[in-house]
């Protein structure tokens, strides 16, 4: 069941929103660990980067789509 938002008088898929929003969340979080000096105990700061981003990215997607 594909879910549409209308934002200013354009139809989006709901994705995109939670997308954009996850991103910014993702800098404030990178941040932090940044700043908390944990990626000095992280094997590959990339890919932890991108795990932490799919997990907050698959939480939402998952209440809404489920």
């Amino acid at each position: 069941m594909p879910l549409d938002i209308t934002l200013f008088g354009i139809q989006m898929p709901t994705l995109l929103p939670i997308f954009v929003a996850v991103a910014v969340l993702q800098i404030l979080v990178d941040r932090i660990m940044s700043d908390a000096g944990l990626y000095k105990h992280v094997w590959h700061p990339g890919l932890f980067r991108t795990a932490v981003f799919v997990c907050l990215f698959t939480l939402p997607c998952l209440l809404i789509y489920t």
